[in-house]
């Protein structure tokens, strides 16, 4: 036996926390014992003087593995399986167009509407995966722009074929959608039941004072409270439904007063089924240092009884949804494409086309670039923290070179040792 490349070491005060890279597997325990542990378990011939019952949890959880076994192999073995998974993934977007103008949106919000020709198409080609790809479950993610601009004349229709189709064929299905949450109507609850739909992604820009001053409406007074009165309204009467509320925060709006916000419109039973994800906003300068703020945040928001995401990590050895072979993005003009978040959305020439058979006809310059492995290059590699991260953009890969964590706020040691003291205090 041996100890694995990826186990993840962290000494604070008298605790060691421990967490393995690979299997996702984590203890803590006192300093002193884990010293002794760890000297032992780095010097392969003294292995045996642990006792069976603690060899079987380091091995269980990946911190001591076979002398034969090559962990790159193992990572490469685990992305293949998990890219070529048939469960599918499939995002469309009615209109590229918003209510809302956030200033730090890297989209343009240009008049558009999906036609019903290519609604018809969106369909043959929801056909084509279930009856000739034969994917195992299918899931829609509804994008933009705002796409429930559009909820009656495109979401409807193709929810309730995909709906149909796949309960004809025995496929679990589900919707869900990237939303600003503005259109989520008390009247839409019997709707968005009856099409499946189990989670919405919704954004907040700080508290309700800073919030109101990037998402701003006609006629509404506050939209930090139209949206969350939304969500407590869905919440109220759909039991089966997750938000995952997304914090985009700056240095000027990180503020802990959006916790109590919150609080005032969400009832204190329908807080554990909403997910807190802070998101540094993309043109925000790094700063290390502001990982303590949003640790506080988060501690914040769960002490209030909200779920949170403390680690920010790739958990299924695919470096982007993008990478995986059964995933694909409609646009509302009918292009096909792998990345919503850049200038492929705009692009005169198309990426991919549906046939009429409803498959779908590549690019072949475009589609190579999500099939390479970005982590194949000698700096991730070498990265203890490889199995967490899986490597850059695919888009970057073979142009640009750089670490992803270098340019999150995230500390990793930190932020591992909150999961795991979280974890630890909810199984107790």
């Amino acid at each position: 036996m041996k100890a694995s490349k990826y186990n993840y070491i962290i000494e604070r005060t008298n605790i060691a926390y421990w967490y393995n890279g690979i299997e996702h597997k984590y203890f803590s325990l006192p300093i002193d014992l884990s010293r002794k542990i760890e000297t032992i378990i780095n010097t392969p011939n003294r292995i045996t003087l642990l006792p069976n019952v603690l060899v079987d949890k380091l091995t269980t959880g990946g911190f001591l593995i076979p002398d034969d076994t090559d962990e790159l192999d193992v990572i490469r073995t685990r992305n293949e399986e998990r890219i070529n998974r048939k469960d599918y993934l499939l995002i469309i977007l009615p209109t590229l167009n918003c209510n809302y103008k956030c200033w730090y949106c890297i989209q343009d919000h240009i008049p558009s509407r999906m036609s019903l020709e290519t609604i018809e198409s969106v369909k043959a080609h929801i056909n084509y995966m279930v009856n000739v790809e034969q994917i195992t479950s299918l899931q829609i993610e509804w994008f933009g722009g705002e796409p429930f601009m559009y909820f009656n004349q495109i979401i409807n229709p193709v929810c309730e074929y995909a709906k149909h189709i796949c309960k004809e064929h025995s496929i679990p299905y589900i919707a869900s959608a990237t939303t600003n949450g503005y259109f989520l109507f008390p009247e839409k609850i019997c709707d968005i039941k009856r099409l499946g739909f189990k989670r919405f992604q919704i954004t907040l820009d700080g508290p309700k004072q800073e919030h109101d001053k990037v998402k701003f409406q006609h006629n509404c007074a506050s939209t930090f409270v139209h949206v969350l009165e939304n969500i407590e309204n869905i919440l109220n009467n759909l039991d089966d439904i997750q938000i995952l509320l997304r914090i985009n925060y700056t240095e000027s709006n990180l503020s802990y007063q959006i916790v109590d916000d919150v609080n005032d419109l969400i009832s204190p039973a329908n807080r554990c089924r909403i997910q807190i994800n802070p998101k540094k906003v993309w043109q925000e300068t790094v700063s290390k240092d502001r990982y303590n703020n949003v640790s506080t945040l988060l501690n914040l928001f769960e002490s209030s009884g909200y779920k949170v995401n403390r680690l920010d990590f790739v958990w299924d050895f695919v470096p982007c949804y993008a990478n995986r072979k059964y995933y694909n993005a409609i646009n509302y003009n009918g292009d096909v494409l792998k990345c919503t978040a850049c200038n492929d959305l705009y692009d005169k020439q198309s990426h991919g086309i549906i046939n009429d058979d409803g498959s779908i006809k590549w690019n072949s310059d475009f589609i190579e670039k999500y099939k390479a492995k970005s982590f194949e290059n000698t700096e991730c590699l070498s990265c203890k923290y490889l199995p967490i991260c899986m490597g850059i953009c695919p888009r970057d890969y073979g142009s640009a070179s750089y670490c992803k964590f270098n340019g999150m706020d995230m500390k990793i040691e930190d932020a591992l040792v909150n999961y795991i003291n979280s974890m630890c205090n909810e199984s107790k």
